[in-house]
């Protein structure tokens, strides 16, 4: 019984040891060492059971958060624990201010682009809101961006075929 445990442990702990070389993980002290291998276990055990179930239609992995407690996690996410201040959010005059503006009169937007049968919807979408954002937040010219650029520079997503 004892060799068994042992063997498993040592799985996991091999199993720690790949995720750290994968992520460039270093640690300064043997208790923080234990600390993040803890939390990998712990998420590690979650995960073969969220894989186990045959209800489920996805699997989960591992990743660089997988040794990130969730307060660490949460201030990814802009969290604010309780206790910490908030700033008021600024309220603005909207006296005689439009209920509606159309950017085209304005020469703020570049016309409508056809992208044909083309999946890159995301990089018509991405360059005509930075033409039209750099327009009206800098009053500049209105640049015409190649979606073409940035879905060759694309080496993650789908490309063409919708990205993600």
């Amino acid at each position: 019984m004892f060799k068994a445990i042992s063997l498993l442990s040592q799985a996991v702990s091999d199993d720690f040891m790949e995720h750290v070389a994968t992520h460039g993980l270093s640690y300064g002290t043997q208790e923080e060492y234990a600390f993040r291998q803890q939390i990998f276990l712990a998420k590690d055990a979650e995960y073969k059971q969220i894989n186990a179930d045959k209800n489920n239609t996805f699997t989960v992995g591992h990743n660089f958060l997988s040794t990130w407690t969730k307060e660490e996690y949460s201030k990814l996410l802009g969290y604010k624990g309780e206790g910490e201040s908030t700033a008021e959010p600024t309220v603005l005059d909207v006296e005689g201010t439009p209920s509606a503006v159309d950017w085209r009169d304005h020469g703020m937007v570049n016309p409508v682009k056809n992208q044909g049968q083309c999946g890159s919807c995301w990089a018509f979408s991405a360059t005509s809101s930075i033409e039209s954002q750099l327009r009206i937040q800098h009053k500049g010219p209105l640049h015409d961006f190649s979606e073409q650029q940035i879905v060759a520079c694309d080496t993650d997503c789908a490309n063409y075929a919708g990205g993600w």
